[in-house]
């Protein structure tokens, strides 16, 4: 044998098909997954056109109802969504698993008809004006995607939790048209590492996703901004700064959530109940100002393209943070994500007019970008999903620097000041996500 040979063993024959088989794998769960991201949101694009007679988001058909409808609408859709959890969801009772990340971290199948309901009861408190995202869904469905493929092949229990796992990135990737972010939010929040053998096929599906999503729905970036660079000392203190406040105010957002929760859930009242009384609070807060409505996009939005006084944005800050605390607390399905991407914008926009009474020159809508990522930095504990998830939807590459200066201090104050993530209830605790602080890459 040729001394190259002996020195370059060829790979084992065995270990090239199971990645071809993976890769396969990805690219189907990845098509499923962009599927069904379209399905959902085809779902809420027509329950909006059906009760409010357009589609132009929430906070528009918000604005245009008389404030006594905008506060009763949430409370029937908290109505409707506790009926749904309560008295159809609790006929499955012996069905396993809650969601995709319970099912990636700790085995098992993810159930579909809870998956079904918990989307139906998702899409009522979407419709309605509850503060969550729609995120949540669309990502817990790719996931079933990608169980139901897995079964379907016969695949081993170990394939198909990373046929899940590949779900989760497509769904994530589809909704925000985000395929590295969806790659690296799989692996660094809910894996706990991040590895080229399993990094590859997470990758594949998330770009797959987020391929087929742009081919049909002709969507591209979501907060698409040119922010310009912040590079001067000055202006990366103040990026710390901020980074460090988001990091301040991370735990407490995260804490808060826990507590609605518990305190909720200790109320002896029926589930309906409970969520019609949180939905009629939240829709008491939008009378104020309707932008407390939906997730929050349309809202970050405007602040990156239009200017705002700070005053109204740390009004609606503080109305939008009780709403979500609301809406999550009283046992809502949905995702967080879009609203800590809100959260962290205004607070972003804050610092950026704090910033320009120092720096006259300085971009208001790359601050409103730096407080995104660190806050949800701050809130995943996952600084490099963060980054590149900001970067990602908004095109905004040239602000990467001044991201991860923000992000990492967001992410180490949060981390000191409460070890787990707000994804902590979901992962158990000798998950390596869980063991703060590192950064696994």
């Amino acid at each position: 044998m040729p001394a190259d040979e002996r020195s370059n063993p060829p790979v084992p024959y065995g270990r090239n098909v199971q990645l071809l088989r993976l890769l396969g794998l990805a690219i189907m769960v990845g098509i499923l997954g962009a599927l069904a991201v379209l399905a959902f949101h085809q779902l809420l694009l027509t329950l909006e056109f059906a009760l409010y007679g357009s589609s132009q988001g929430l906070v528009a058909d918000a604005t245009r109802l008389p404030p006594v409808m905008r506060a009763l609408i949430p409370a029937l859709g908290g109505l409707a969504a506790g009926v749904v959890l309560q008295y159809f969801l609790g006929r499955g009772k012996d069905e396993t698993g809650a969601d995709y990340m319970e099912a990636i971290v700790a085995g098992g199948d993810v159930p579909w008809r809870s998956s079904l309901l918990k989307s139906a009861a998702s899409a009522a408190t979407v419709i309605s004006g509850g503060s969550i995202g729609r995120e949540g869904s669309m990502v817990q469905l790719a996931a079933l995607c990608g169980g139901v493929w897995g079964k379907i092949l016969h695949l081993a229990p170990a394939e198909r939790r990373f046929a899940v796992a590949c779900g989760a990135a497509a769904g994530l990737a589809g909704a925000y048209n985000t395929p590295i972010a969806g790659a690296l939010f799989v692996a660094e929040i809910v894996l706990g590492s991040i590895s080229v053998g399993s990094f590859g096929p997470l990758l594949l599906a998330a770009a797959i996703s987020d391929s087929v999503v742009r081919h049909i729905s002709h969507v591209g970036p979501i907060f698409a901004a040119a922010p310009g660079n912040l590079q001067s000392l000055p202006e990366l203190l103040l990026v710390v700064a901020t980074g460090i406040a988001a990091g301040l105010l991370g735990p407490l957002l995260i804490g808060a959530l826990n507590r609605a929760h518990q305190g909720l859930a200790a109320l002896r009242l029926p589930l309906w109940l409970k969520m019609a009384l949180a939905g009629l609070a939240v829709g008491g807060l939008s009378a104020i100002r309707p932008e407390v409505w939906g997730n929050g996009y349309s809202v970050v939005n405007s602040l990156l393209h239009q200017p705002w006084l700070w005053q109204s944005v740390l009004l609606i800050l503080v109305l939008k943070v009780a709403a979500t605390v609301l809406t999550s607390g009283s046992g809502a399905v949905g995702g967080v994500f879009t609203p800590t991407l809100f959260v962290g914008a205004a607070l972003g926009t804050l610092a950026g007019s704090a910033a320009q009474l120092a720096l006259p020159g300085a971009s208001m809508s790359a601050f409103t970008l730096v407080g995104m990522s660190a806050f949800l930095a701050a809130v995943t504990h996952a600084p490099l999903t963060a980054v590149v998830m900001v970067s990602e939807m908004t095109s905004g590459y040239d602000l990467v620097p001044a991201l991860v200066l923000a992000s990492l201090a967001g992410y180490y104050v949060s981390s000191v000041l409460h070890p787990g993530s707000i994804y902590a209830h979901s992962i158990p605790r000798n998950h390596p996500t869980q063991n703060m602080p590192s950064i696994r890459l």
